[in-house]
């Protein structure tokens, strides 16, 4: 059993500190990233993490330090709230992502037995340190040996996102279509193609209103943005993938930790305002009219069959057209 010594002040501080940045999600506990778990004593609770957070874990434990300031207080008070709190991290996803990244296991691999030693080679005194700035270093990992695993699997969770991100960015640069053409094109679609996913919905008023960074840069080459679908299209998927655990929550609580701001305001949107969210972008009159398109095309409905082939052939079609579409 490791031993903290903490007081109940600085345990205060550090979670308020937590509550403050809005890091934490889920749709009942946290909506809005105000996190408020004191009604579930006795229950197991699991944190998803975001890509962007495990990097940060991973880059202090690599190098011994972090040199941005708040990057060390939000990930060593994340850890140690955890361990306070005998709350368990997964970084599943996030090392899939980087998988598919590099198209290989190896670095994946790499960061999954550096990840599982934080929790092994540290006591929680080191993060209670780091937290409240007694010290700003810890020492290296030391790994022995690694042990391997398969990250590298683009399920159907991930291939339908892009899916989604490719139809959505084809409707996005076609000048020839006004936006609720193209919500309703996009609907009708969905519809007869693939699962609805609610996080997909509220982020297609973001994109094809203009409310996304994805494609600000102007004179964006047709790879530039493929890889922007495929990093949107794992944003979507985590989103999607942690739905089905805290749908079917019993014992166990799933929280999501993420630090891009992006992805937050996606997750408040879908759960705190989703039915005025079209109202907001697009004024009240366009934004009825999409709502009651997308009432209207989504239910109710005859669920489509979907399989890897289908999906597949369908990416195929939507990057074909996509980059006929640059050509022009």
């Amino acid at each position: 059993m490791k031993i903290l010594d903490i007081k109940h002040s600085e345990l205060r501080t550090i979670t308020h500190f937590l509550i403050e940045k809005k890091i934490l999600f889920h749709p009942t506990i946290s909506p809005n990233g105000i996190l408020d778990i004191s009604g579930y004593s006795g229950k197991e609770i699991t944190v998803i993490l975001d890509r962007n957070i495990l990097v940060r874990f991973l880059r202090l434990v690599e190098n011994g330090e972090l040199k941005d300031n708040e990057s060390l207080k939000i990930v060593s008070s994340l850890i140690l709230w955890g361990m306070f709190n005998g709350i368990a991290f997964n970084a599943g996803l996030a090392l899939a992502e980087y998988s598919s990244f590099h198209k290989e296991n190896a670095k994946a691999n790499l960061e999954n037995n550096l990840f599982q030693e934080i929790f092994r080679q540290y006591e929680p005194q080191i993060w209670l340190d780091l937290a409240i700035g007694k010290r700003v270093s810890l020492p290296k990992i030391k790994l022995a040996t690694i042990k391997h695993n398969n990250f590298l699997v683009e399920d159907g969770h991930f291939k339908m996102h892009y899916l989604e991100m490719l139809k959505l960015s084809n409707l996005f640069y076609d000048n020839s279509k006004k936006i609720t053409e193209k919500f309703g094109n996009f609907f009708n679609w969905v519809r007869e193609n693939i699962l609805i996913c609610r996080y997909t919905t509220i982020f297609s008023a973001f994109l094809l209103g203009g409310k996304s960074k994805l494609f600000k840069k102007e004179n964006m080459e047709f790879e530039e943005i493929d890889k922007v679908c495929k990093n949107a299209a794992w944003d979507l998927t985590y989103l999607s993938f942690w739905s089905t655990l805290y749908s079917k929550e019993e014992n166990e609580i799933f929280l999501f930790a993420t630090l891009d701001k992006e992805l937050k305001d996606l997750f408040i949107a879908t759960h705190v305002r989703p039915e005025s969210i079209f109202n907001e972008i697009f004024g009240k009159s366009i934004g009825q009219e999409i709502t009651s398109m997308l009432s209207e095309k989504y239910l109710p409905r005859k669920m489509p069959k979907i399989d890897i082939q289908k999906l597949d052939n369908l990416i195929y079609k939507e990057k074909k057209e996509l980059n006929n579409l640059f050509k022009k």
